[in-house]
């Protein structure tokens, strides 16, 4: 993709760390692959896909430079894929679905909160506070043994 990548292998390689290693093996399996893949397989295409998304990361961050930014936007995404109309497509599709999933979360949390302050509502005109039910918490009250003392007392 660019032209600073050199394409000789050099001759001492260092050992990166393996980060997506476990879902590259599942999503191999998923495509049809046996459950157990080969290391070399599994390597290379890690070695492809952080290659990839170090490319792309690069380019986002030299249109946020152009921009004046020193950090990464969301936005600057599209601008990465922009060549690509398949991934950008996907990466609207997937906003898209994002703020769908927020929106909803918030419908839910504000109906819940709305739904408490309603039966909150309804407690106060009632004006009444309903039994609980179950155990009663907390001591007993020694009512029993006070009036035996003063009866005991009086005697």
């Amino acid at each position: 993709m660019y032209s600073y990548r050199q394409t000789a292998v050099p001759s001492r390689r260092r050992r990166r760390p393996r980060y997506f290693t476990k879902d590259i093996e599942t999503l191999l399996y998923a495509l049809g692959d046996g459950p157990v893949s080969l290391d070399s397989t599994v390597n290379c295409l890690e070695d492809c896909l952080v290659e990839y998304l170090s490319d792309m990361m690069h380019e986002t961050s030299q249109f946020a430079k152009s921009q004046g930014r020193s950090k990464i936007k969301q936005d600057d995404l599209p601008f990465a894929l922009r060549n690509d109309p398949m991934k950008l497509g996907r990466l609207e599709d997937i906003k898209e679905l994002l703020n769908k999933i927020t929106r909803a979360r918030n419908m839910l949390d504000e109906s819940a909160t709305a739904t408490l302050e309603y039966l909150d509502d309804e407690d106060e005109e009632e004006g009444e506070k309903k039994p609980r039910k179950g155990k009663k918490r907390g001591r007993k009250k020694k009512v029993q043994q006070n009036t035996a003392n003063e009866s005991n007392e009086s005697e």
